[in-house]
């Protein structure tokens, strides 16, 4: 007959649990014109990293017709034209880091890079806050919300 160890339990109880995270969903601004210039948001309160992946996503008109490059870390609008946003999280001690274009998501989405290879990486660290964050373009760009992710993929 199985009877079940502490491990077992535990193993399972950390599933259920991990299934019922939910993300920080944060929406930072109305929306947003981007240009070659340094556009910058200040959340109040600042952004805060609670879970492993953190991400920022600027939503645009026709974004099942965007495409992406990620060679070049850049998007292609529905018209062919390439465009290259830089975004950037700005911490409440000064240090800048830089975002990637990572995909398309509920919008135009840019993570970090993560920090090592392991799986359960925290692309920044747990705890950190964020007073500013940046963007530019290399081309003009109306965007519609932007929006914070924060959550943990298992």
């Amino acid at each position: 007959m199985f009877k079940p160890t502490a491990a077992v339990f535990l193993s399972c109880l950390s599933f259920i649990v991990g299934c019922n995270v939910k993300p920080t969903v944060r929406q930072i601004a109305e929306s947003i014109q981007i240009d070659k210039t340094w556009t910058e948001i200040h959340p109040s309160p600042p952004l805060v990293v609670s879970e492993q992946v953190q991400s920022i996503s600027i939503k645009v008109p026709n974004l099942p017709d965007w495409d992406i490059r990620p060679e070049t870390a850049s998007f292609v609008q529905p018209d062919g034209t390439v465009v290259k946003i830089e975004v950037e999280l700005v911490a409440t001690g000064g240090t800048r880091f830089s975002l990637e274009s990572v995909g398309l998501g509920p919008g135009l989405k840019f993570s970090p890079r993560p920090q090592s290879a392991a799986p359960d990486s925290s692309r920044l660290p747990q705890g950190m806050s964020f007073k500013t964050v940046r963007f530019r373009s290399d081309r003009p760009i109306q965007g519609g919300h932007v929006t914070w992710i924060c959550i943990t993929n298992y």
